[in-house]
């Protein structure tokens, strides 16, 4: 997954379509062979309100935990 760095498989600029921030005029090519096709003016599809990180222990972890006490 490439969301905003496109060099990773050699796409410069392009952001993920489907996740990723577009900016006014944003372009996204998809590989085809003989030629590949390229999609134009591709506005963002979802915007970011918020985020959490969550650490989410192992079973086996908590088991560990609970017998410490």
């Amino acid at each position: 997954m490439f969301l905003n760095n496109g060099n990773i498989i050699n796409l410069e600029n392009e952001h993920d379509p489907n996740v990723g921030p577009q900016e006014d005029g944003a372009t996204f090519t998809i590989p085809q062979d003989p030629v590949r096709r390229r999609v134009h003016d591709i506005r963002t599809f979802n915007v970011l309100c918020g985020g959490e990180y969550i650490f989410n222990p192992s079973l086996s972890a908590l088991r560990w935990m609970a017998d410490i006490g």
